[in-house]
């Protein structure tokens, strides 16, 4: 934790000395000035995002002599609709290959979200919408946007028993978001109300710990409220800093286990995160480039509860899970060569820490990623990465994964 916070704060001491560059914005304003045209005309765009790779695993671990391959392709059409000056509706549909289907691709409402802007710093949605926690999953994390082959290690089915989507996915719900300026600076907000998240359960049916926050119906009568809020100090939106909060009750009401002992555990198993976001452009004349640091901390605290050891005996355990990932890009996008210009270098470290004592938890599963792209277009990237995973276990995990990518 001492690392994580030295290094955000040599981030942030960094940052500070700087004052030109650019700054993200989410996929709804990116899909709302897509569709910006005459005042009061209703308009119809169909955009989105393909892509394709391969990945070839370099350890001697591997389940199957399969070792390269081919396996990664999608396309998501997304759908924008404005209806009116102050009516917005954006819809994405993904296809992509997940390995659970006969043709090799999955469908899935990505999300389907209504909006309705009532002045220059309010904004009211509604549907299933991306989930607002942090700033990966609304500003990064879009193939075409995310600079890896690879998103971050997050604390998912490859580490958990099950996928937690702590600070990615879509949530039921609806929000209010907008921005405030403050002078030469601005201030970002976004609250909303959504499903609670829920506990995933075993084989067995029994609740193991996990928290899931993809919610598409609730569990219990109690609702999720959470939001995030991003200051942009200066003018040029070169640094954006951002916190988010959410706090929803997890159990179902037919999980009497948790009441079978109130010492330990009350009946409503509270599960609450925090994040703390990033996101640094600066461009530097001397060295004809353009720089980036990005990063975000999450963190999960759930209520204490008992859970099954085995068949006949509970335990319980400190339920508490962290997730980081801190990024560096340089692109030498201001020197003359044609080809070195496009390029750019950049490496990541991520980290997953599950609870310790859980049965599903352990010791955190790290990785580094060291990263190559070459910008074909503004919009269309070859994405190559080498990563490196320590697994809990002590047995490390090497790959090159590789990517093309394009979207709107």
């Amino acid at each position: 934790m001492k690392k994580v916070t030295a290094g955000f704060g040599l981030c942030i001491l960094l940052l500070i000395t700087s004052t030109t560059s650019a700054q993200d914005s989410t996929q709804t304003e990116l899909n709302m000035k897509a569709l910006s045209g005459n005042p009061g005309s209703t308009h119809l765009l169909l955009s989105g995002v393909t892509w394709f790779g391969l990945q070839a695993n370099l350890s001697d671990t591997v389940k199957t002599n399969v070792k390269n391959t081919f396996n990664d392709f999608g396309f998501s059409p997304m759908f924008l609709w404005k209806l009116s000056d102050k009516v917005f509706f954006e819809s994405e549909i993904e296809i992509k290959n997940d390995g659970s289907a006969e043709n090799g691709a999955a469908f899935d409402l990505e999300f389907a979200k209504l909006s309705y802007t009532a002045n220059d710093y309010l904004t009211i949605g509604a549907g299933k919408m991306l989930s607002p926690f942090g700033a990966y999953n609304e500003k990064w994390e879009p193939n075409h946007i995310e600079r890896f082959p690879n998103a971050p290690l997050r604390p998912d089915d490859n580490i958990l028993p099950d996928d937690s989507h702590l600070f990615w996915g879509a949530i039921m719900g609806i929000d209010a978001r907008g921005k405030i300026p403050m002078g030469s600076s601005k201030l970002t907000y976004v609250i909303y109300i959504s499903n609670g998240p829920t506990l995933s359960k075993d084989a067995n049916d029994r609740p193991t710990g996990v928290i899931q926050y993809e919610n598409w119906n609730d569990n219990n009568n109690n609702k999720e409220i959470g939001g995030r809020i991003g200051l942009l100090p200066f003018s040029n939106n070169c640094l954006e800093v951002g916190f988010s909060y959410k706090h929803g009750i997890a159990n179902s009401l037919t999980d009497t286990l948790f009441n079978q002992n109130r010492e330990v555990s009350n009946y409503n198993i509270g599960a609450t995160a925090l994040a703390y976001d990033l996101n640094f452009v600066k461009s530097v004349p001397d060295l004809k480039s353009i720089i980036g640091i990005r990063g975000q901390y999450s963190s999960l605290k759930v209520d204490q509860a008992n859970y099954y050891l085995n068949d006949s005996a509970t335990y319980t355990f400190d339920n508490n899970l962290t997730s980081y990932f801190a990024q560096f890009s340089f692109r030498p996008a201001m020197v003359e060569n044609c080809f070195f210009k496009n390029l750019e270098f950049l490496i990541r470290f991520n980290s997953v820490t599950p609870p310790k004592d859980a049965l599903w938890g352990g010791k955190a599963t790290t990785r580094l990623d060291i990263g190559l792209d070459y910008w074909l277009s503004w919009r269309t990237g070859l994405r190559l990465a080498y990563e490196m995973t320590s697994n809990p276990d002590g047995s490390k995990t090497n790959m090159i994964i590789a990517r093309l990518a394009t979207g709107l």
